[in-house]
């Protein structure tokens, strides 16, 4: 068996009194050495530990660059692709589609429609089928429907000249079918977006749909205002 430990005076009992002793825990070996040993209060045990090693330095391998924490941007916060400084942000086909729409009113202003609509009033169905046929109404449909189909044209021609133009994005030309306006304010958003700038055919477009409308309410109130006074006139006096 091996010989028991030498009982040695710990260091920090040599500061105390011999009725004070050092209290129980890990000291340095007392020989020197490496390591600690458990005083239990009154003499050394058998229990030792070494000391940890020093913690050493990570080198990277040779011709390896450590990777740099990835940095993620905040959901939605995606940057929109930037096109060249300078570039165009309209197009011949931006401003057809933005003036086109009031094409069909135009008609409207050289229309007696007062005569057509004292002709709707009439019994003789023959007459009524003649509503039909009437060359301004067959002009101003078949003119509305050729501006349609011809703004949903324009509308893939100005999508493409974006395109041809270096812009990453383009708001679809097929929402033109819902109304023309919708494609303006989407294209006019998302130019903007990537250019920083654009937005002059939706301010257009938006004041030209207004004037037309207001134009075609005080056109339709005066027609009706003249039927209700031609109609009233018609009817013998009591």
């Amino acid at each position: 068996m091996a010989a028991p430990l030498p009982l040695l005076r710990p260091p920090q009992e040599e500061c105390m009194s011999d009725l004070h002793t050092a209290p129980a825990g890990w000291y340095p070996e007392p020989n020197g050495t490496d390591g600690q040993r458990w005083w239990d209060g009154t003499r050394w045990t058998e229990y030792a530990t070494p000391l940890s090693p020093p913690p050493q330095a990570q080198y990277a391998s040779y011709g390896r660059v450590p990777q740099a924490q990835a940095q993620y941007a905040p959901y939605g916060s995606a940057t929109a692709a930037r096109v060249a400084e300078g570039t165009p942000v309209d197009t011949v086909w931006i401003w057809l589609i933005v003036v086109l729409p009031i094409l069909p009113y135009i008609p409207l202003f050289f229309w007696d429609f007062e005569s057509y609509l004292l002709q709707s009033m009439t019994t003789d169905p023959m007459a009524q089928a003649r509503m039909y046929l009437d060359p301004m109404y067959l002009a101003t449909t078949a003119l509305g429907w050729l501006t349609y189909g011809v703004l949903v044209w324009f509308a893939y021609l100005d999508m493409v000249a974006l395109r041809r133009l270096g812009y990453a994005k383009q708001f679809h030309w097929a929402w033109t079918f819902l109304m023309p306006l919708i494609y303006v304010i989407g294209r006019s958003v998302v130019v903007k977006r990537q250019a920083g700038y654009g937005t002059a055919p939706i301010w257009v477009a938006i004041t030209l749909y207004a004037a037309g409308f207001v134009g075609l309410m005080v056109w339709f109130f005066a027609i009706i205002a003249n039927f209700m006074s031609t109609t009233m006139e018609s009817y013998p006096a009591i």
